[in-house]
């Protein structure tokens, strides 16, 4: 599996992505899906001085696995 965007790009680590609030965050890992009912998760941290790092699940970055059906 491949974690994608909308257009169908492979995200990588390093990427700048958008939440789905317009935030600008920096993919710093992923986690693939680990069943049919998990949607994985995506490893990010801000782009400001906070320097937070937090795990979301691919749709608040408009992102997806290819072969995710929900996608």
């Amino acid at each position: 599996m491949k974690l994608v965007n909308k257009q169908g790009n492979a995200v990588n680590v390093g990427d700048i992505a958008h939440t789905f609030q317009g935030e600008a965050v920096v993919v710093v890992g992923m986690e693939e899906p680990r069943h049919s009912g998990s949607t994985g998760r995506v490893l990010v941290k801000s782009m400001d001085e906070s320097r937070w790092q937090q795990s979301f699940y691919p749709s608040v970055c408009n992102r997806g696995w290819v072969g995710d059906t929900n996608y």
